[in-house]
Order: C-alpha cells, then structure tokens, then sequence
C-alpha cells in the first residue's frame, strides 16, 4: 500500500468518525430539545400558574437587569415574604410526564440579594415534578452564584428520580419552584423568573380550539347506528368526507361517543374494561348499547377521516347513567351489572364503563370531550327512590379519571350557566313584544313573546378547558341567532376569550349554536343566513375564541342542503379572511325597560347629519356643528356626554357595542344615530 492510498484512507475514516458523530449529536439534540414554556415577553403561558405560597407572583414586570443574559424588557417576579423559611410558585404541565426518561427543566432567574451576601441570605433554587394524585415528587437543588444579575439554571431530573406510582395515575403533573427553602430572612426577597424551557411540549388544553370555528357531525350510536345504517340507508362515512373536503378551514368538529342524550348508547362496541370485569372478551352489558361490530368501525373511520384533514374531534358524551334512558331490558341489564361487578356501586361502574371506551377513542386520535348533563352525573331515575344524587365529589372524580385515560384532551362540562346581569344584579332580558321571537316555546307558558335572559360564556367549574357554549335554551323563547348574543355574548368574548374560574381554572370561551330552530332536526326552521353566521364565527374566532354551529345531517347521513350554503359561504369567506358585515340592532329590538332605545323612534337612517368613522375604534367626528351629544349604552345608561365640540371626540375609554347618540342643537331640535364601537 502506497503512502498516498493509506493517507486517502484515513481521512475517509476521519470523515465517516465525523459525519456519524454529527448524527449522534444532532440526535442527542432532538431528545434533549427544549420546549419554551414560560415566558411573558412573548406572552407564552404553556404551563399555566396557579398559586403561591409564602409570597405574591406578578407578571409582566420590568427586567431589573436587560444588560446581562436576560435582554427582554419583561418577566415574572416573586416576592417572598419576610420571616419565612420558604416561599413557592405552582404551575400545572398540561402534558404530565408519564415514561421514565430524562427530563430537563431550564429557566433564568434573578435575586435581588447582593453577591457579597449570598452566604448569609436564601441563595437556593429549586424545581419539584409532582403527580398530585399519588403525592409522589422529585426535586432539585441549585444555588446562586451571583446576586443582582440574570442566571442560568438547568435542573436534569434522571429516568430513575421517578417512582412507577408517580408516572401512572396521570403522570408527574405539576411543577413549582422553591425560593430560598430551608433558609430564612428577616426581610422581603425579590425574586425574577423568565424564559422557563422543559423537554417535552406543553399545550395548553384551553387553547387547543382557540381562534377556531367548527360543526357538529351527528352520529347515531349504540342499536340505533344499526338501524341507520343497516335499514335507513345513512352512510355516515360520505358525510363526514363531505366536511372534510368541502370546508378546509374549520378548525374542528363535534361528533359522537354518545348518542346524545342517550348515555347507554356508544358508538364503539367493544371496551376493553368490561370484557376484564366480565371475564371474557367482546362482553357487553347489553345489545340495546352498542352497534354490531362491523358498524362500530364507522365512528373510528369518521374520526379518522377528520383527524386527516386537519380537524380536531370533540366527541360528545352523555353522562347520566346508561339505565336512565335505556329500555326497561336495558335498564334491567346494567343494574344487574353494577350490582353484580361493583357491590352496587353505580358511580365506579359507570366510571369504569366510561374510562374503557376513553382509552379507545384516546388511542384512535380524539382531541376532547364535550360531557353534557354533568349536572345530572349518573343520576338513574330507573331505581326509583333509591337512587342516590351524585356528588361534587364524584365528578371530579370522574375528570380524573378522564384525565388520567386521555391526559392530551381538552374537555368541557356543562353544568350551570351564567347570563348577563345589569347593575343590580338583575338578569338583563330581551323585550320580545316588539319583534317576533317565538322560537323553541316549550308549550309550558306558552306565550310566544316572552323575555328572556343572555347567555354569557363564564368558566363555572373546576373542571372545563373551554366552555359547554350552550346558549340561553330554545325553549325559553331565545332563537339561536339572538341579537342580543351579538351585541352581549360575542362582544363579551371579544374583549376576553378567557374565562377565569375563581381566579384558578381558566377555561376558553367557546359559543355552541344551533343552525336552525332546534339542535338536531334537519326538518326544523333554518335561523342563520350566510352573513350573520359569518360574522358570528369571524368575530369570535379573531378574538380568539371558538365556535361551534350544530349542523344536521339529512336523512342520508350527509350534512343538510340549505345548511351547506351556509358552510360553504363561511370558508370561502375565511378562506381569503374577509372583512364581516357590521352588525346593527335589527327594527323593534330592544331589552326589557330600555326606555331610551326603544323610545328612539326616530333614529337616523338616511340624514345629513353623520357619525364618521363608524364604526368607531377610538375618535369619531360629526358632519355638523352641535350644542352637545349624550352617549346612551343598551341599558339606556348615559355613557358619556360633550358639549360644544363636533370633532376628534375621544371614546377609547368606552366597552365595545352599540350606543345610541343623542345630539342637540341650538334650535332645541333632538336627533338620534346609531354608533358602534369597536
């Protein structure tokens, strides 16, 4: 071998040496990869903070120190108190770590102790990963090395710092961070917090439908998918291909677990938990629940074809007791099992029915849940007297069920609702005398003008990642496209897409509307038209919100004609981000003792007189000179007042909405116009 061959050699060694070390280094970097978690510069909140202790957390402070590590202008601060031994901020990972495996936890913090006195004041720092089901936790203990200047801290938690009973349960689901633990001081310690990483991706659950607009997809469950299919002809699976294809904007769609209001009926026949309860495989507890097996492959196709084209998938479940609504033979059927398998214990049976046919749909791809009569949990009218009332116990058990089964879904619960109040704290109704608002009557005071209240989208429970969405009910008199939700509800959202539960749980304002008269039959009155149906979505959604519109399905399974325009129509529109059209009050509209804008008879429509730019963001001018202008809200509220001025009037400080102008000229002529702000 010549001197030249072997030197060619060699450096080809060294090159393979060097391409594969660059592989198992890139490699490394992929496994180790940072996720950002925290950070309000960029207004990244993927773990969300939920308490302090011995301390008060604030956000969006000023950075005592952009010279250093840390340039961004703001970040978080804790306060730690004086004459503590520790002090504590608390956050939830929205993805808990379930494997064990090593997970790192970077972030940048700052003491406003001097270096000088780090020995004799709190210098120590410290993460806990915690699964708050089981109480199992790990931490790590780092020091400040320098006072008054940014840091860098990295805290690597090994595979075997986790205990197998923590990774199960739902995972190590909290993390906190320790200030100063074990060491005390007289005084107060101002801490700063910024740019938390972690190695796996947090998505926040009330964001998953954020900024989106979706619809419903209604898929008959347990023996009545049978008779759909089978004897009906409905062909579930061209309908759901239909939505896909045809509207590639909407974000997601609300489909079936249960056949709505129907507990007892699912639209999966096997669960793995009853063939372990029942000792055999393909068990059920009776035929009248679930379909034939052939056709429970129908809901895994339909979301399967969804999760394809983009779509997130809500599956709707009812959670009242199976035998509630069951036949006679059904209802027979699961009490003998509850009786029979858990002592006659309905609630862990119907947990464990439920948490079986999660873990399904979480294995198919299912992003959340739309649990409806929550209220109403297992409550079994079948055993008469001797049913029990569930408890508030009992449900949030059962969201820890679900949320150990199907740790990445989002998840709703509708049980109570709030509707907007006036300043009293009386409901604030819409006046139907004066326009023709009968849908849903109920027959019970069957009066086709009756006032009703406005739904408002507040969290209401410990438990819901967005809203149920469920508006004031159709058989109080309250179409589905109301005015007054535009005017409240959705102006309500644009303001906030948040919702704070007792200053802990958020959850996203999601609203949930009826396309026609009633929620699911296709033969009832069509209320929304192509533009108020946009411009209900486009509001909501660029606020940040999210919508769902209860479409039907006619009776081949697909969505219902007149309705397809209307879809249609709203992704052509979001397709190309159209402006919506401006909402006005319509003619004769008005709320109970507004006296202001239901006397306004002569409200502008066609004069030379005009507001521009209206609608208004922030000033607004008049064509013509007046003495003066009062500003009323929809209470009939004087909102605000000028006088000699006709221009450049100032109204940033004012809500959202509608106002009606009352203007004053000097022959003591009045003079109304309608003026939204935006």
């Amino acid at each position: 071998m010549n001197v030249t061959s072997y030197s060619k050699k060699i450096k080809m060694s060294e090159i393979k040496i060097l391409l594969i070390s660059s592989f198992f280094l890139l490699l490394g970097n992929k496994i180790h990869a940072q996720h950002l978690w925290y950070e309000n510069q960029t207004e990244t909140e993927n773990i969300t903070f939920t308490r302090t202790v011995d301390g008060t957390f604030t956000t969006d402070e000023s950075n005592p120190d952009v010279s250093g590590i840390n340039t961004n202008t703001t970040s978080s601060k804790f306060v730690r108190d004086a004459n503590v031994t520790r002090g504590f901020t608390y956050f939830d990972l929205y993805t808990p770590l379930t494997t064990a495996s090593k997970y790192t936890v970077k972030l940048k913090a700052y003491t406003d102790v001097a270096t000088s006195d780090l020995s004799s004041e709190p210098n120590r720092l410290r993460i806990y990963l915690q699964n708050t089901t089981t109480g199992d936790f790990k931490q790590i203990t780092k020091t400040f090395t320098v006072g008054q200047a940014w840091e860098d801290f990295s805290f690597v938690f090994e595979a075997t710092d986790f205990t197998t009973e923590g990774l199960g349960s739902g995972g190590y689901n909290k993390m906190y961070i320790g200030y100063g633990n074990g060491q005390e001081s007289t005084s107060e310690i101002n801490y700063y917090i910024d740019q938390i990483h972690g190695s796996i991706p947090q998505v926040p659950l009330d964001e998953v439908l954020k900024g989106s607009w979706g619809g419903r997809f209604y898929v008959r469950a347990g023996e009545d998918l049978d008779e759909y299919v089978d004897n009906k002809g409905y062909d579930y699976i061209a309908g759901a291909q239909e939505i896909a294809d045809s509207y590639p904007t909407m974000g997601h769609v609300i489909t079936n677990g249960t056949n709505n209001a129907n507990a007892q009926l699912w639209s999966l026949r096997t669960n793995p938990n009853v063939d372990a309860v029942m000792g055999a495989t393909g068990s059920v507890v009776d035929e009248e629940f679930v379909p034939s097996l052939a056709n429970e492959q129908i809901i895994i196709d339909v979301i399967d074809i969804f999760k394809n084209s983009g779509k997130k998938v809500i599956l709707y479940v009812n959670t009242q007791s199976p035998a509630n609504r069951a036949t006679a033979a059904g209802a027979v059927a699961w009490n003998n099992y509850v009786d029979t398998y858990f002592a006659g214990d309905g609630h862990a049976a119907w947990m464990n029915y439920c948490e079986g046919y999660v873990k399904r749909f979480t294995e198919i791809g299912v992003d959340g849940y739309w649990f409806d009569s929550f209220g109403s949990y297992n409550i079994n009218n079948s055993l008469g007297n001797a049913d029990v009332a569930s408890t508030t116990e009992q449900r949030a058990e059962f969201v820890e069920m679900i949320r150990n089964a199907a740790s990445n879904a989002t998840i709703t619960t509708n049980i109570d609702k709030d509707s907007f109040v006036d300043e009293n704290g009386d409901f604030i109704l819409v006046d139907t005398d004066g326009i023709d608002e009968s849908v849903g009557i109920d027959g019970v005071d069957d009066d086709p003008n009756r006032d009703y209240a406005i739904i408002k989208m507040t969290a209401t429970n410990p438990w819901s990642d967005f809203t149920a969405g469920h508006i004031t009910p159709l058989g109080q008199g309250a179409p589905p496209n109301s005015w007054a939700y535009e005017e409240f509800t959705v102006t309500d959202i644009e303001e906030s897409s948040i919702s704070i539960y007792e200053n802990e749980k958020q959850a996203l304002k999601h609203l949930f509307l009826p396309i026609r008269s009633t929620w699911s039959s296709e033969r009832s009155d069509l209320m929304f038209d192509n533009e108020q149906a946009y411009r209900f979505a486009k509001r909501i959604t660029d606020a940040g919100g999210s919508v769902t519109f209860s479409n039907t399905t006619a009776t081949d399974g697909t969505t219902s004609e007149d309705e397809v325009e209307i879809l249609t129509f709203m992704d052509q529109q979001f397709a190309i981000n159209a402006d919506a059209t401006v909402y006005e009050r319509p003619e004769g509209a008005f709320l109970v003792g507004e006296e202001v804008l239901s006397t306004a008879t002569n409200v502008l429509e066609d004069f030379s007189l005009k507001v521009f730019p209206n609608p208004v963001k922030d000033v607004f001018s008049l064509t013509e000179e007046v003495v003066s202008g009062i500003l009323y809200n929809t209470f009939g509220a004087k909102s605000y007042e000028f006088n000699n001025q006709y221009e450049n009037i100032d109204i940033s400080n004012l809500s959202s909405g509608l106002y009606l102008l009352q203007v004053n000229y000097k022959d003591g002529r009045k003079e109304h116009l309608k003026l939204l702000k935006e």
